[in-house]
């Protein structure tokens, strides 16, 4: 703590820290508020400049596919298509790369194989060139950009008709320094694009200086996020990013980071914040100068004061406080001169009757949130699992199992919650789902059955994607019971969550593991109560009453049977490398 030792220095430290501070205040206020506004500015500037980049290369993607389309329909390349001479056609080829400036030039057959490129790729194409061709059967052109040979491409697919399509033209552009400088240039804004494959973010062009991002390629992947402006310090200096997603074929996607610093955006008001500072310096001089003339002011009466009191002190009564002030300092010499007067009387009579001393007296005062609990309700559970996932785990890497199951678990809850079920947990490589809780429909049975047959029908689409990527094929079998469950919030006052509970449950987990038997031959089994409770009709085939392990009375139960399988009588076998067992 300060020790001031005079009431003038006192004074003046308050009047001197006041001003200060408020002083401070606004400068660091007015300082604060410009670097709000130019956040401000950056923020809807990025998000300005994400949606006019969208929209140039969609206005580039359309000059392109035009630009291959003529290319395409070139009589003199279809010419030497015809000759099918591998040499001529890659000359051919050339050329017309040259016409559009392709850094890439392609032909595929119609079987979607490479039949000629301009550029040999040191690996194998990936799976996204044919995903690419595969959309440009059914729109006859198609554009995404991929990854290839380690650098993002814009490919451009059009059909080499003859007059069908007796071919793919497959032109790629790369997205270089040199777009990332042009968009730059027309955004106002830094531009770089990155790939995020399985290794993380990688930056492979940007309008930036070679030093720039080199300190933004350390940073990437730990501040930015995609659709969401965030801020990062390089070097000191803060700097505004947004992240789009501007492709995304087979394993890589590709994106394009938008940047600004805020510095740069200060630019402008920095000389208003010079101009704020040298006011602030200016009015604490002032304002120092005037403290010390307030602090001599006030006082020099309490030095008079003091000094009288002094005199009290040695038993002079004669000097009388001038004090011409007319506040509270002149009524307080007033009170002290008449203090003195009263003194002097007293003196007088102490002379007269003798010394009086007065009797000191002292007196001390002693004073003195979210609610647990559950209800019944009548809901649908279903449990699903993989077969034999985890001898196909361990025959794959960590990265691939994770990357497998991931996929798998978005497609299965997007099917479940599209029937309007919830997804309660994940069981390993295992589904559990609720029908019918928090919210019921109108027939949570039969949505759940319906969830069921879409969860295969969707296991067979990614089986065509997994077998493209060299996997097996997967297989899973699925239970469904119905009944009245506890269905709440189950934890603790610090940490609950919402599930359902009761014998029900482990009936519907116990019917799962049915499927796996084979005297019963089905991938989907529900009990009796889910088929008869559903308002709509499903193909069925009973399995009748079935002891189920761990209760007592049998259960009676049916294999829901797909479509196109009603019409054997049954569910033919899965054909995977997953075997029920």
């Amino acid at each position: 703590m300060i020790q001031f030792h005079s009431f003038q220095s006192r004074i003046a430290f308050f009047f001197v820290g006041l001003i200060l501070l408020v002083q401070g205040l606004v400068f660091f206020s007015v300082d604060a508020i410009n670097t709000r506004h130019a956040r401000a500015q950056i923020e809807q500037a990025l998000a300005a400049g994400a949606g006019n980049f969208r929209r140039m290369m969609d206005l580039r993607t359309v000059q392109l596919l035009e630009s291959v389309r003529i290319l395409s329909s070139d009589f003199a390349f279809k010419t030497a298509f015809a000759t099918g001479d591998e040499v001529t056609v890659r000359s051919a080829l050339a050329n017309q790369g040259g016409r559009v400036g392709a850094d890439i030039m392609i032909l595929v057959s119609l079987d979607r194989s490479v039949l000629v490129d301009t550029h040999p790729m040191r690996g194998a194409y990936p799976a996204g060139l044919g995903q690419l061709v595969r959309e440009a059967e059914q729109h006859h052109q198609a554009s995404a950009v991929v990854i290839l040979d380690g650098r993002p491409h814009q490919l451009i697919v059009s059909p080499v008709l003859g007059p069908d399509p007796i071919a793919w033209l497959v032109a790629g552009f790369v997205l270089d320094d040199r777009l990332a400088q042009s968009m730059q240039q027309l955004l106002k804004l830094d531009v770089s694009f990155y790939d995020v494959g399985s290794h993380g973010p990688a930056l492979v062009a940007s309008s930036l200086p070679p030093e720039a991002r080199t300190r933004l390629a350390q940073f990437l992947p730990a501040t930015i996020e995609k659709e969401r402006v965030v801020a990062s310090d390089i070097d000191g200096s803060e700097v505004l990013n947004f992240a789009t997603r501007i492709g995304s074929q087979g394993g890589d996607s590709v994106y394009v980071l938008l940047q600004r610093s805020v510095d740069e955006e200060l630019k402008p008001f920095q000389e208003v914040r010079n101009i704020v500072l040298w006011l602030s310096i200016g009015g604490l001089v002032l304002s120092l100068i005037g403290a010390f003339f307030v602090a001599r002011t006030v006082t020099r009466p309490v030095h008079a004061l003091v000094d009288a009191a002094r005199g009290v002190e040695r038993g002079d009564y004669t000097h009388a406080v001038q004090v011409r002030q007319q506040d509270e300092i002149g009524e307080l010499a007033a009170a002290f001169n008449r203090m003195l007067k009263g003194l002097a009387e007293r003196d007088k009579v102490r002379d007269l009757f003798g010394r009086f001393v007065p009797r000191a007296v002292a007196e001390q005062a002693i004073a003195g949130s979210a609610v647990l609990g559950g209800e019944d309700r009548q809901v649908t559970v279903l449990f699903s699992d993989l077969r034999n996932f985890t001898s196909f785990s361990e025959r794959r890497s960590p990265q691939e199992v994770v990357s497998l199951l991931n996929t798998y678990f978005t497609r299965m809850s997007e099917v479940i919650e599209a029937n309007h079920g919830m997804v309660d947990k994940f069981l390993g490589d295992g589904v559990m789902a609720i029908f019918g809780a928090p919210a019921a429909s109108e027939d949570d049975a039969g949505n759940a059955l319906q969830a069921a047959l879409d969860m295969r029908a969707a296991l067979e689409q990614l089986n065509d994607v997994f077998a493209e990527q060299g996997l097996p094929r997967l297989d899973i079998g699925i239970g469904i019971n119905t009944g009245v469950m506890v269905a709440g919030n189950m934890g603790s006052p610090s940490r609950y969550n919402y599930t359902v509970i009761g014998d029900g449950v482990n009936l519907a987990a116990r019917i799962e593991g049915l499927t796996k038997r084979k005297e019963y031959h089905a991938r989907i089994i529900a009990t009796d109560a889910t088929v008869r409770t559903a308002k709509r009709s499903f193909n069925t085939r009973s399995l009748g009453l079935v002891e189920i392990r761990g209760r007592q009375e049998q259960v009676m139960l049916h294999a829901i049977v797909e479509a196109e399988s009603a019409s054997a009588g049954e569910e033919p076998a899965a054909e995977s490398e997953f075997h029920s067992g």
